[in-house]
């Protein structure tokens, strides 16, 4: 008797290429939405807001409605959304230069608003669409094709760290660090994308993810070599774990 251990997600169109670089994460983040979205039973109200970068193709990949924002929008357009039709599971999939450097503003207030949608931020320290150059999670000596002498204080500043900045803002319920680099990690990054959907099921405020991703075109790395980087160096700036879970410690 055969026992199937894989399925497809039914929020995850089957009869589309995958357009990501080998080795890229988005694929596996997107397909974690697409199992949350079906487990919840939530996909017929669904709407995801599409940043600009290697993220916006998600709706190519989601069967679920979409709008494509402008560059660094998605939390203003998710917002309108959702206050128009809050009866509608409203979020975004965005990049960290669409998300923390051009679009902060729109973030960070949406997270003192503590507006009900949900957020996912892929963190591949890198503008990734544009040709690789230095965003704002960018590591301290990383090279990129506008910091080829590596990043530096004086010149580019800190690499932001997202989770922790979310986490400190009132409305937020929910704002957790995960990874993509080992099988152990993406079933945390699961759990963290689901807690982060369940809080605005629940009214309670924003729900953030930020989810460390490898870019290895931009990196100029093999695949395995890139999530060997994710581990030994991401890892050891923007450290794992869940930084405000309302549900939990009533913050």
């Amino acid at each position: 008797m055969e026992t199937q251990v894989f399925k497809i997600a039914d929020s995850f169109k089957d009869d589309v290429r995958y357009t990501f670089c080998p080795g890229c994460d988005h694929g596996v983040a997107i397909r974690l939405v697409a199992e949350v979205l079906d487990e919840l039973g939530i996909r017929d109200k669904s709407i995801v807001a599409a940043s600009i970068g290697c993220s916006v193709t998600i709706y190519d990949f989601l069967n679920i409605d979409a709008l494509e924002s402008p560059h660094g929008r998605a939390m203003a357009e998710a917002t309108g959304i959702k206050r128009a039709r809050p009866d509608k599971f409203v979020f975004t999939y965005q990049g960290d230069g669409d998300f923390a450097s051009i679009g902060l503003a729109e973030s960070m207030h949406a997270a003192l608003r503590g507006e009900k949608i949900s957020a996912i931020c892929i963190n591949n320290t890198t503008y990734g669409m544009t040709g690789g150059q230095l965003g704002p999670t960018t590591l301290l000596g990383q090279v990129t094709t506008t910091s080829p002498t590596g990043r530096n204080v004086p010149y580019y500043g800190y690499p932001i760290k997202v989770a922790e900045h979310i986490a400190l803002c009132d409305g937020t319920a929910f704002s957790a660090r995960v990874s993509l680099d080992t099988v152990a990690n993406i079933k945390k990054a699961k759990q963290a994308i689901k807690k982060a959907f369940e809080v605005q099921l629940q009214g309670l405020g924003l729900g953030f993810v930020e989810i460390l991703s490898s870019c290895p075109t931009n990196w100029r790395m093999t695949p395995e070599k890139a999530h060997d980087r994710v581990k030994n160096e991401m890892m050891e700036v923007f450290k794992l774990g869940i930084y405000k879970d309302i549900t939990v410690n009533n913050k």
